[in-house]
């Protein structure tokens, strides 16, 4: 393994990636794995960063024990620094999955601490007076607090985190004395700014490896975890013929889909199969197969497979689980049509289709390049047989403005 080396774990495939461009654009080799199997696999030599998701944001109190085993896995591979990657608007099982990173984290280092802090300025997440807010609005009362699967229901930090306690943005001198004389072991600063990121990150780099660092992409633009490298330069990629894969029911992106299709996309062929039946598998899947068929050999448009979990009727099992099934047939079909017809490129929005459809796909590690708009990792399948340079770029839910898809698909 080389001297240094970091593993970024996050909850989500899509989070897993949009935090490790920030290491790819500060010129270190990051890989993205898709999966825990995929990690276990990893030869540490190959790269500088690895981000890995446990697709466990939706699990509740199951996500201590998979993040802990995560992190787990990577002291035995040697790992001496990870970064836990959370949703910047605190969606999901956050809570867990800190204390199972810190369960850990403590074998390796008895006084481990975690230093927290979501804020993406970029995108408007902000900590201010111990509350977490998306563009001046508590984070309760935006998307985030609406989500189906995972609302956020208080934008007080202490609701959402009960074990921890809140300081501000200090100097870098008063936080490091302030987080070695407090007992609690999860600490959150709050953050307006680049400038109050980057002097989080200073503070982090001061009390070591000991520290796990847990926040969003935000936060880890600003870590200097590793030696410097050469930052990574951006060329003009043509993407050609793209399928699209939509399978997160954030409306940000619902939005984003419908204003490219209404412009830029307008010749695009749209496969918009009712989510009821893709719940009735068994006797839809073969007629769906059908059509998708047809369409993708009636042009060489691009190309949108999509379908909104929400919009079902009689939900006889709870909104999580018609999600997860919803994204892995919505998977199977992209492969369908990926087994049909010659793609070059392959956008996905949504972690839970992305991993699916990777999986389906054979595709197990990914090397991420850089971002094409923020939020929007470029990467290339480094494995996978036939899709070996396949050119990926993944997308969560909640990012972006209305006019995202068109800005990606003029690169």
């Amino acid at each position: 393994m080389k001297k240094e080396n970091l593993l970024v774990i996050a909850d989500d495939l899509t989070g897993a990636n949009d935090t490790g461009v920030m290491f790819s654009e500060a010129g270190f080799e990051t890989k993205l794995e898709v999966n825990l199997t995929s990690l276990d696999m990893v030869d540490f030599l190959n790269a500088d960063v690895f981000s890995v998701s446990t697709n466990s944001r939706a699990l509740g109190v199951n996500a201590e024990k998979i993040t802990e085993n995560a992190v787990l896995s990577g002291i035995k591979k040697g790992i001496k620094q990870i970064y836990l990657k959370i949703d910047s608007t605190m969606r999901g099982s956050v809570q867990h999955q800190i204390k199972g990173a810190l369960t850990a984290w403590t074998t390796r280092y008895p006084n481990a601490k975690a230093i927290i802090c979501p804020a993406y300025p970029d995108m408007g997440r902000v900590i201010k007076k111990g509350c977490l807010y998306v563009n001046d609005i508590p984070v309760n009362r935006t998307a985030s607090g609406k989500d189906a699967i995972c609302p956020v229901t208080s934008p007080l930090i202490t609701d959402l985190l009960p074990e921890a306690i809140v300081l501000p943005c200090l100097s870098v001198e008063e936080l490091v004395e302030k987080i070695y004389t407090v007992e609690e072991k999860q600490i959150v600063i709050e953050a307006e700014s680049h400038s109050d990121l980057s002097r989080i990150a200073m503070v982090i780099h001061q009390l070591g490896n000991k520290i796990i660092p847990v926040g969003s992409a935000g936060l880890a633009e600003k870590l200097k975890l590793l030696p410097k490298h050469k930052k990574q330069l951006k060329h003009k990629v043509k993407l050609n013929r793209t399928l699209i894969v939509v399978t997160s029911i954030h409306e940000t992106s619902q939005n984003q889909v419908e204003q490219y299709i209404s412009t830029l996309g307008g010749k695009a062929i749209v496969f918009n199969p009712s989510p009821s039946q893709l719940i009735n598998r068994r006797m839809s899947e073969s007629a769906l197969k059908q059509q998708l068929k047809a369409l993708i050999h009636s042009s060489t448009e691009n190309v949108i497979i999509r379908a909104n979990p929400t919009k079902i009727i009689n939900q006889g099992n709870n909104l999580h689980d018609i999600t997860q099934k919803i994204a892995d047939y919505l998977a199977d079909l992209g492969q369908y049509a990926l087994d049909n017809q010659k793609f070059d490129s392959l956008i996905l929005f949504g972690g839970d289709g992305a991993a699916a459809l990777l999986g389906k796909l054979g595709i197990t590690e990914m090397r991420i390049l850089y971002a094409i708009v923020p939020g929007v990792p470029f990467c290339i399948v480094d494995d996978g047989a036939s899709y070996s340079g396949m050119k990926v770029m993944t997308k969560s839910g909640g990012f972006g403005d209305p006019n995202l898809l068109n800005e990606m698909m003029k690169m």
